[in-house]
């Protein structure tokens, strides 16, 4: 695993040689105290044979530990999560989810995010049906059944779900339909190209009007195809990168923040249609 030079590594890859705690490994090889150890296992950034631990407990000889020893974190307790749900019902919670927090967990940190944040507001289990980029802001479904997770996932598969976004860029795009296609990969930036390919995923998103704004300009997209990114990489790839987005030379946040402006405005599915304005 390459890494910056002086810098610790990021993930530690251990093979246990006896029979000891999990605790008591970790601090064992890599000279961490106590209390940070018990933080990694409560956010579950250690992984005992591929699978996440929540607790200390025994590990074995031959058991592979891997160790995120710098989770990255997300102000979660700064949300008033009660002030970000628009909508529920016996299926599902329509969330305005704050640009800054992951939907779900990753993988050095289970607990700040906001499917994990909102089933411990409402006493009971979420389930993902679509997800937003941590930067990226507005409004998202979360199932409160497995079975309607099913059903909208089937809705997603057939395009059957209309969504809108507006996004503040400095330059302005070319209106309707924009057709690119994506390198396969798991890194960002995504990379772009005008010709289709093996390698290449179709990405389709429509340009539907744009107007002056005192950042830029203010652009209302539908999304066509939901690739990870993709609304960021084709607008990038279209000289009109997202204010904020940085990874794709976007120029930085006017307050400096950590956010983008993008945000997810508009959602009708089967007899529901839900719309926010911009926030910005």
């Amino acid at each position: 695993m390459s890494q910056v030079a002086n810098q610790p590594p990021s993930i530690h890859h251990l093979i246990c040689d006896k029979t000891i705690s999990l605790s008591e490994f970790v601090r064992s090889q890599l000279y961490i105290d106590h209390d940070k150890i018990s933080l990694l296992i409560s956010l579950g950034s250690l992984f005992v044979n591929k699978e996440r631990r929540f607790q200390d407990s025994l590990i074995h000889p031959l058991d592979y530990v891997r160790v995120h020893p710098y989770p990255k974190r997300y102000p979660v307790n700064e949300i008033d999560w009660n002030s970000r749900i628009l909508f529920q019902n016996d299926q599902f919670v329509l969330v305005n989810k704050p640009a800054g927090i992951p939907v779900h967990a990753t993988l050095d940190n289970a607990i700040e995010n906001t499917v994990c944040e909102l089933s411990r507001f409402l006493k009971l289990p979420l389930y993902v049906t679509q997800r937003l980029d941590v930067p990226v802001s507005g409004l998202l479904i979360l199932a409160k059944t497995q079975k309607f997770q099913s059903e909208f996932n089937r809705l997603l598969i057939k395009r059957k779900l209309d969504k809108k976004y507006h996004a503040v860029t400095l330059n302005v795009p070319p209106l309707g339909l924009q057709t690119h296609y994506m390198e396969k990969s798991l890194s960002a930036p995504k990379k772009m190209h005008h010709e289709p390919s093996l390698n290449r995923l179709h990405c389709q998103l429509e340009i539907l009007n744009t107007q002056s704004h005192p950042l830029g300009y203010l652009n209302e997209i539908k999304l066509i195809t939901g690739r990870t990114h993709q609304i960021r990489a084709q607008l990038a790839f279209l000289n009109c990168p997202i204010l904020g987005d940085t990874p794709y030379n976007g120029h930085s946040h006017p307050q400096g923040k950590p956010h983008i402006l993008l945000q997810s405005t508009s959602l009708s599915f089967n007899s529901f249609s839900f719309s926010i304005p911009p926030s910005w």
